[in-house]
């Protein structure tokens, strides 16, 4: 074969291989640009998520957050980063006696727990394990979500409930036969007493009574007086 071929094949063998190379940096650029737009696509749907998710390590270490722990605490997310999630939410180093994390370790799935703040907010905590390949509890998702109205509302109800059966305790109500007397009208009572319809009523109730005359006792009382007989002429004369 002349030289000038063999130089040719030689030079055709590169051109292939570079080629080659060519085509896999290309594939791999694509894959990386995808994985990056994914990876940001997936940081973007995450921070819209109104409650504060981050992976915190066994220590209670925030490993990662989503950009909602700036609005609970006024913290950037490299600030966050390296701090233990107690410290935000308690001001402590160490977990409280309420924390899930110890928990979830122990049972290897979700715990959630409701705890106040030391700002006085109320939140609902989550966490989640993350496994590696050998099944191992390596870290957490911990998912915090600000429940301050719900427990307010929650209160509010509790104590409107009290409220409410501390009045029907409070509250009497006559029922069954009364015994009265036909001529004075006086009630005998459970011990055989007999007493006013007023204090009977007024002791098995929450009824109070405000004495006046109707006009049939005032015309029995008092219809033979000249002064009562003037005011009720007076008073026919003046509805007219």
């Amino acid at each position: 074969m002349p030289l000038d071929q063999k130089n040719a094949n030689k030079r055709i063998l590169e051109l292939e291989e570079m080629n080659k190379h060519l085509r896999i940096q290309v594939q791999e650029n694509k894959s990386s640009q995808f994985k990056r737009a994914a990876r940001k696509d997936w940081e973007k749907t995450v921070d819209a998520i109104e409650d504060w998710i981050s992976i915190i390590d066994l220590d209670s270490i925030i490993l990662r957050s989503n950009r909602t722990v700036e609005k609970y605490f006024q913290l950037k997310v490299q600030d966050a980063i390296g701090l233990k999630c107690c410290k935000l939410l308690h001001g402590t180093n160490h977990p409280v006696a309420a924390c899930p994390l110890p928990k979830m370790i122990k049972t290897k799935k979700r715990e959630s727990v409701e705890v106040e703040t030391q700002d006085g907010l109320w939140m609902l905590i989550s966490v989640d394990p993350i496994f590696n390949d050998a099944g191992q509890i390596i870290s957490a998702v911990h998912i915090t979500r600000d429940i301050t109205q719900r427990i307010l509302i929650q209160n509010e109800r509790e104590i409107l409930v009290k409220d409410l059966k501390d009045a029907l305790i409070r509250i009497k109500t006559l029922n069954g036969l009364i015994p009265i007397c036909s001529v004075c009208k006086k009630i005998r009572d459970d011990k055989g007493y007999w007493n006013l319809i007023e204090a009977y009523i007024e002791s098995h109730s929450e009824a109070a009574f405000s004495h006046g005359i109707c006009p049939e006792c005032s015309d029995s009382l008092y219809g033979k007086e000249e002064w009562y007989i003037d005011m009720k002429k007076k008073k026919k004369q003046g509805n007219q």
